[in-house]
């Protein structure tokens, strides 16, 4: 594998190492790999080690998730999930349960604004694929009838899922935030001290450069091309994620439509929001919380952010503009593209 000492520009966040010596003799080493798992580019990189299977394992652990989540995959126990809807309750793995369990949370916790059953309307959609299209609104109309995160049914006694007739989720906007978590804790549990985890955006570190220097991660500009950024948060131990409208879109007519969608009309929500980047403890909490965060907007979600222990937030408004919440300041995030500026 490459061995990587200055920086690593990553699909969507760029994580940055500088160059330099390390402290401890053992950090000079280390080992990377970029895949493609869960529809995006994953880049694991590990200091202090030269053991080429704790990628392999990672990448399995990733790939796991995958099998059981993904929408993409035909025998996954989503697709079981969806298919089965007014049939009959699924037995899932307890990963699967407990992510949507921590799915119906979010939703709960954005008053319906994030809603994990909103894959019919997604759907219609089809954002992200070559069939993208602006959906009729009888469409729209219809598959908005069969959202509503309140009415899934689980049984924890049995680890089962049932959906009604017509109802379907979606897993996308939390389980790479689980399999980042998944990730760290494997490569902990075999003495792993430093390393950046990466998956499509979602940003987990495992320490920090050095003795005395934080990792500096770089925020996308959902207004620029990909890997450009507006600026640079330092951070350690900690795990950043991006949600925003440069993620999956299309245009048409000179409109830009995105793949964030309201559950109140079926259309990508309009808020001035460019993205959102929470800064947390777990991924599966920052991966949730960038898109219930963009979704119920800079006002609540700046409040929301403040209930919450440990979880900060950056929000990047399409006027350049940028607000953040009460743990994040100006020597935190530095701004490196001259057209954004600090707001309060």
């Amino acid at each position: 594998m490459k061995k990587n000492y200055s920086s690593i520009i990553l699909l969507f966040v760029i994580v940055l190492t500088l160059s330099g010596c390390q402290k401890s003799p053992d950090m000079n080493q280390s080992i990377s790999d970029s895949q493609i798992v869960l529809g995006t580019v994953i880049s694991i990189q590990i200091f202090g080690s030269k053991d080429e299977n704790l990628l392999k394992e990672s990448f399995d652990i990733i790939k796991d998730i995958e099998a059981k989540m993904s929408l993409n995959i035909s025998d996954s126990e989503i697709v079981a999930i969806n298919n089965a809807a007014g049939h009959g309750p699924v037995a899932v793995s307890q990963d699967t349960f407990y992510v949507i369990q921590k799915s119906i949370e979010y939703s709960a916790l954005s008053d319906g604004q994030f809603d994990v059953t909103m894959e019919p309307v997604i759907g219609l959609w089809g954002i992200g694929t070559d069939e993208a299209r602006i959906p009729e609104e009888n469409e729209l109309e219809e598959a908005l009838s069969y959202v509503d995160y309140q009415k899934i049914q689980l049984d924890e006694a049995e680890q089962t899922v049932y959906l009604e007739e017509g109802m379907a989720i979606d897993l996308g906007a939390i389980a790479k935030g689980y399999a980042a978590d998944q990730v760290a804790a494997y490569l902990k549990d075999q003495g792993i001290t430093k390393s950046i985890i990466n998956l499509g955006g979602n940003v987990m570190l495992i320490g920090q450069k050095d003795e005395d220097t934080l990792f500096k991660v770089g925020l996308q500009d959902p207004y620029d091309v990909r890997n450009k950024y507006f600026g640079i948060i330092e951070e350690a131990d900690k795990t950043i994620v991006t949600s925003g409208v440069y993620e999956r879109n299309f245009e048409e007519d000179g409109v830009l439509y995105h793949h964030i969608l309201s559950p109140e009309d079926g259309y990508p929500v309009r808020n001035n929001i460019g993205a959102v980047s929470v800064v947390a403890e777990t991924s599966i909490d920052a991966d949730a919380l960038s898109t219930v965060l963009f979704a119920v907007g800079k006002e609540k979600g700046l409040e929301l952010v403040e209930t919450l222990e440990g979880v900060e937030c950056i929000y990047i408004m399409e006027n350049h503009e940028i607000f953040t919440s009460s743990g994040i300041d100006e020597n935190a995030l530095t701004l490196i593209n001259t057209d954004y500026s600090f707001s309060k």
